[in-house]
């Protein structure tokens, strides 16, 4: 797992690198995931620059993007997308209510379609994110990455580990707050709940995003775009 800038960004990283389905593998300095990024200077710019990494997928609400920008909002040298994905970042208010939030996302189909689109349609490397990068980044990248044929049990991994590059901030929001931590660190059973809501009510990932109305020309385009054939 490929992570950028560390010192000025807990959670940006590549999710390319997992193994695919068909003898394939997620193709790498495509598809970078992250937290709102805020503290990058010049030289970390330039670099994604270098790396063709120019179009830009906030994922937050209205209010989120007005108090805290991001870098790339008004940088001309990058695309900037809006899609505000459904729960516009809202604390649940007990950790079992997490998949429910999650759910919530899901459903916001019109959204979804919007940002599979993006990665269909993009001419550069795209990065995406919210404010931690966590809840809405992670969900969005769970979709990409079952669409991909990863293993779902790389799919949580990936996710989790947020938990970890989040910790210190984790631990400092919640100050101590037991059941406030729980709810805000990421925990393997409500992605796997989120995989198997999927796979119940949709059959399975494709399923699922042509009832948000992506074509299976689409989803084929994606994966070409995205995965590499192992030698």
């Amino acid at each position: 797992m490929k992570r950028f800038f560390i010192d000025k960004i807990e959670n940006m990283r590549d999710i390319g690198g997992y193994n695919a389905s068909e003898n394939k593998k997620v193709k790498e300095n495509l598809l970078i995931r992250s937290n709102v990024p805020i503290n990058l200077g010049n030289e970390e710019i330039n670099i994604l620059k270098q790396m063709n990494l120019r179009t830009i997928i906030d994922l937050r609400s209205d209010d989120e993007i007005k108090n805290k920008p991001s870098v790339f909002m008004k940088n001309q040298e990058f695309y900037f997308n809006h899609i505000e994905i459904n729960g516009k970042g809202n604390l649940p208010k007990e950790k079992n209510a997490v998949l429910d939030s999650y759910i919530e996302m899901l459903e916001g189909k019109e959204q979804i379609k919007s940002f599979f689109n993006i990665l269909n349609e993009a001419k550069t490397g795209i990065i995406y994110y919210c404010n931690a990068g966590k809840d809405r980044t992670g969900v969005v990248t769970a979709l990409i990455l079952s669409l991909l044929g990863v293993d779902r049990d790389e799919i949580v991994q990936d996710y989790l580990a947020s938990g970890v590059f989040l910790k210190d901030m984790l631990q400092s929001y919640s100050k101590g707050q037991k059941d406030l931590f729980n709810i805000i660190n990421p925990r393997s059973e409500t992605m796997y709940g989120l995989l198997d809501y999927i796979d119940k009510k949709y059959s399975n990932i494709e399923g699922y995003l042509h009832d948000c109305g992506l074509s299976k020309e689409i989803l084929n385009s994606i994966k070409n775009r995205y995965t590499i054939i192992v030698e």
